[in-house]
């Protein structure tokens, strides 16, 4: 690919991941007001469901080729990444603002992470625990369809349901579509200018996985929806839980690595404690509760960039790629683990 399509791409990706975020956001929330229901509901199905479907597809895909690590992984990373990324880039802007979160969806949250240690207790995921998190996407709905928006009113615009629901789908495919352009671009034009495929893969592609969850977050906050950002960490985090899962157990009897358990799931059991501790702090409107949440927010941000660091360079030493680092790299003195001569704690061999 030539340096002139590869920056074509990514100028195009930018600019439909900027107006597909900005688009959907905007009519998801018409579409809200039009069925009645409130921008906390519509951000924790269609936005959640929509930024959640490039990760679905992932894991699916990642089970037909026998590969459902890749699935769990990419499953329990997302949850992670939306509350320490996301969630805590969000915290800055949503620090004035009171959060009317309904106690019932914060309930559901709890129990969502509960029953993911469960079925991961015994580093497998059986039929018996893809049902117990189909049941739990029952009650999910059940709880939506109990929730009384009393305060909600239907909007009297013009343009008929039928063209919202067409403009939402546009610019969520718009959105997705943008991403994916982005990712490739800039991934060109790294390798074009001579950098290395870890910088490409620390960088580029890490922060292109999240492009769809972070773009629709900045427009929801630009636009004033706090309730769609909240819902949107809430519905991706849950149906990243009760629809990965039941396809993992379904499709797969593989028996997971002990560190699943032992580091991940309780890496995002901590990360799920502090955002609930950080939405019950955001109900409040006194001077204390903002400065906490200002508090949660470089908390989970510093916890989210340190896990992503941490995991990917452990995962870079373990297959031996930093050997492959540049002349640059080596100049400096960077020392790897050899793995054809273990070595002692505390000990380094020169590159």
């Amino acid at each position: 690919m030539s340096i002139l399509i590869s920056f074509i791409f990514l100028s195009i990706g930018l600019v439909g991941l900027i107006w597909g975020a900005d688009k959907f956001i905007s009519n998801s929330s018409i579409l809200a007001r039009k069925i009645g229901i409130s921008d906390l509901i519509i951000g924790l199905t269609l936005i959640a469901l929509g930024t959640s479907a490039p990760e679905i597809f992932v894991s699916i895909s990642s089970v037909l080729n026998d590969t459902p690590e890749i699935a769990l992984g990419n499953s329990i990373g997302s949850n992670i990444s939306n509350i320490g990324l996301i969630f805590g880039l969000s915290c800055f802007a949503l620090a004035s603002k009171a959060i009317p979160l309904d106690l019932r969806n914060i309930f559901l949250f709890i129990l969502c992470t509960l029953i993911a240690g469960y079925c991961l207790f015994d580093l497998r995921l059986s039929i018996g625990d893809g049902i117990l998190c189909i049941c739990l996407i029952i009650l999910f709905v059940l709880n939506l369809l109990r929730s009384e928006e009393a305060d909600i009113e239907v909007s009297n615009q013009d343009s008929g349901l039928m063209k919202v629901i067409f403009f939402t789908t546009l610019s969520l495919l718009v959105l997705i579509i943008g991403s994916e352009l982005t990712v490739t671009g800039a991934e060109s034009i790294a390798i074009y200018f001579g950098l290395s495929e870890v910088i490409i893969g620390l960088s580029i592609i890490a922060v292109g996985t999240s492009l769809p969850e972070l773009a629709a977050t900045v427009a929801a906050i630009r636009q004033d929806k706090s309730l769609i950002v909240i819902g949107n960490v809430l519905g991706s985090n849950f149906l990243n839980i009760v629809v990965v899962f039941p396809i993992i157990a379904f499709g797969s009897n593989e028996v997971f690595d002990g560190v699943i358990f032992t580091r991940d799931f309780l890496i995002m059991s901590v990360f799920s404690a502090l955002f609930i501790l950080a939405l019950v702090v955001g109900r409040q409107k006194d001077g204390l509760s903002r400065i906490l949440f200002y508090g949660f927010g470089l908390i989970h941000m510093i916890g989210g960039l340190s896990r992503t660091a941490t995991v990917a360079l452990r995962q870079l030493l373990d297959a031996g790629t930093l050997s492959n680092l540049p002349a640059g790299f080596k100049q400096r003195g960077v020392r790897v683990r050899d793995e054809a001569s273990p070595i002692q704690p505390g000990e380094f061999k020169d590159v």
